[in-house]
């Protein structure tokens, strides 16, 4: 018994001193991704999550390295435990970019990549006008409130990413030029406008704050002057949506609110992409479907043969 568990020990010694080749290569590569390719911590998170469900799939963390058979079974595993293809395709992604670094470092002869799951394409669903002038007309009466209600503004005005938006500094805001300087995905800079109304309400949280004797870096911050945080944000945003008798949503239903009446009301696709911080202007053509359905409807309306037919 005893003999057992030295021999135990030992095993664990081994294992703690000589990881895995596979585990040591993927702590090297998200150490080149951290240090030469400036990624953030928050993509690091995103590619060990994904090596993770890769190790629970192979059934051992000693896998030595990739293949064709352990990746198809890495898929199959997560479509087991019911994670959605949009997931799926999350988790392949950050694969395939572990293996693609793999072949160009020399470690693997093959190159080795997961086509993505076919994913359904869901119609975007946005807030209409009712929905829109109740939350743009809403009198805050707490701080909480007032920033909620101005980061709404924000991002029915600009498009922006609810982590873009908390993300801003005051640095950030151009109050002369109605510019913001955000930055993105991928730590992308872009300047995207905002409207002289927009300014008056960011004007008067502002002036809330200072008499609060809040004093951050952070437009959006909280009472001990720290980053507000998303999913405070996002309770926030539903508290204020429960208020209102309005059905709850996350943020980028607003994201989406906001491209969609930009190109309504005659705006380009191609600069609607750069304000978005689309990296492909494909991204940015799924909102066209909506238009096409608006131009449908208004058809229906106008047509000769539904009238007299």
């Amino acid at each position: 018994m005893l003999r057992n568990e030295m021999l135990e020990k030992e095993g664990e010694e081994r294992c703690v001193n000589n990881p895995p080749a596979t585990t040591s290569l993927f702590e090297q590569f998200l150490k080149e991704r951290a240090y030469l390719k400036n990624v953030t911590p928050r993509t690091l998170v995103w590619y060990r999550t994904a090596f993770k469900n890769y190790q629970a799939a192979a059934g051992a963390i000693d896998v030595l390295l990739p293949t064709k058979a352990t990746m198809h079974e890495f898929v199959i595993a997560l479509r087991d435990r019911g994670v959605r293809p949009v997931t799926c395709n999350t988790n392949i992604a950050a694969l395939n970019a572990f293996c693609l670094w793999l072949h160009q470092e020399g470690h693997s002869d093959e190159r080795l990549r997961l086509a993505k799951l076919r994913v359904e394409r869901r119609v975007l669903q946005l807030l209409d006008e009712a929905q829109m002038r109740a939350l743009i007309h809403f009198k805050p009466h707490t701080y909480r409130q007032w920033r909620t209600h101005t980061v709404v503004l924000l991002i029915l005005d600009t498009g922006l990413r609810i982590s873009e938006a908390l993300n801003l500094r005051h640095a950030d805001v151009n109050a002369d030029n109605l510019i913001l300087k955000v930055l993105g995905k991928g730590q992308k800079e872009r300047l995207v406008p905002f409207s002289p109304e927009l300014r008056k309400r960011l004007y008067k949280f502002e002036k809330l704050k200072l008499a609060k004797g809040i004093r951050s870096e952070f437009p959006f911050a909280g009472f001990e002057e720290s980053r507000l945080e998303k999913r405070n944000s996002t309770h926030a945003l539903h508290l204020l949506q429960e208020k209102l008798g309005l059905p709850r949503c996350g943020w980028h239903r607003l994201r989406h609110t906001f491209a969609t009446n930009y190109l309504r009301q005659g705006g380009d696709i191609v600069r609607l992409s750069m304000v978005l911080g689309h990296t492909q202007i494909t991204t940015t053509q799924r909102y066209l479907h909506l238009l096409t359905e608006d131009l449908s409807a208004s058809h229906q309306k106008v047509s000769i043969l539904n009238r007299l037919g």
